[in-house]
């Protein structure tokens, strides 16, 4: 089996000592990039060569650029796409979270390439020309763009790219922010439609019996949080889609309206996995169209993908990913 690691340079685990051990893992198979046209020119290269296993090391938003980069260069190559590796390198982990990685990236590494890990099939959704294992518009977006925004500003102060790390800087884009703004900006109106297969509700116990087919309105309010997923994990342990896993044929899609005083307050349960609320609607569906009154930025997988007032989120192909854990998301399944 031949395998490769593609770090992200620039997350904000990866140091000397962990690019070191990394090596030892996996010797004249590390490619540390830090720029995009550096991982694509790695990856192309690398796929030309022939590959079994590509392991991105970074975190959410460093695997959903590295599985556009993939899908990019097997076309051109005419290759089949290899199985996907993740280390825990980022910030933000929901797919290391998925695929059971450990805090010890090198170790990992070792274990995927002596074949320790269970190669299974992962549902993608495709939003915007990308793949992604969750999409949203709302809080998590803005969250996305306020961290964003510090992070430029940090980076401007001598020393603080070396001295402020990736949760300092979520926790600083949070409280400086992404709570005053939403507190005091209006939200944007967002409108639901089913564009695919018959849309079946879901709530704390299961299915409600409920059905809505296309072009059927599925949900309208103020976007707090409109997201689709294939994995339960929302990046930072957040564990928001319980039904992600119901079915190999559908998403979960949730929407909400939620206020920032629930938001706080129900903080616990969405770790947990069990948040549930009358501001908050979920389906399983394969295909729907979001509509908003005004532009909104759009984050897929942890990446930011601009600002949009319309787009499609669809089940997409799916992966072969090497799992170091427990089956979860779209890795096994009983049909709803």
């Amino acid at each position: 089996m031949r395998a490769v690691a593609i770090v992200n340079g620039n997350a904000g685990r990866v140091t000397g000592a962990v690019r070191a051990a990394l090596e030892r893992a996996l010797p004249g198979g590390v490619r540390v990039t830090s720029s995009l046209d550096a991982a694509r020119a790695a990856i192309r290269e690398e796929v030309a060569r022939g590959l079994d296993l590509l392991v991105l090391g970074g975190g959410d938003g460093t695997v959903v650029m590295g599985l556009t980069l993939l899908a990019e260069a097997c076309r051109g190559g005419g290759r089949p796409e290899p199985a996907i590796g993740v280390l825990r390198l980022g910030s933000g982990n929901a797919l290391a979270d998925t695929l059971g990685a450990s805090e010890d990236a090198a170790a990992d590494l070792a274990r995927l390439v002596r074949g320790d890990a269970a190669w299974r099939s992962l549902a993608t959704l495709e939003v915007l020309g990308m793949r992604a294992p969750f999409v949203g518009v709302g809080i998590d977006a803005l969250l996305l763009e306020d961290q964003a925004a510090v992070s430029r500003a940090l980076d401007r102060v001598p020393g603080a790219r070396r001295l402020i790390g990736g949760g300092a800087r979520y926790a600083l884009s949070v409280a400086l922010r992404s709570v005053p703004r939403f507190a005091r900006s209006p939200r944007p109106r967002a409108v639901v439609t089913n564009a695919g297969a018959p849309a079946i509700e879901v709530a704390r116990g299961g299915p409600t019996g409920r059905r809505v087919a296309a072009p059927g309105e599925l949900w309208q309010g103020a976007c707090t949080l409109v997201a689709g997923a294939t994995i339960p994990y929302f990046g930072f342990g957040l564990k928001m889609f319980a039904f992600a896993d119901s079915r190999a044929d559908r998403f979960q899609l949730r929407c909400g309206d939620a206020g920032l005083l629930e938001i706080l307050r129900r903080a616990p349960s969405a770790f947990r996995g069990t948040y549930f609320s009358d501001h908050v609607r979920d389906y399983l569906c394969d295909r729907v169209v979001i509509e908003l009154d005004t532009e909104a930025p759009i984050e897929a997988g942890g990446e930011l993908l601009g600002r949009h007032r319309r787009f499609e989120l669809a089940l997409g192909a799916p992966v072969t990913v090497a799992s170091l854990g427990a089956a979860s998301g779209r890795l096994a399944r009983e049909n709803v």
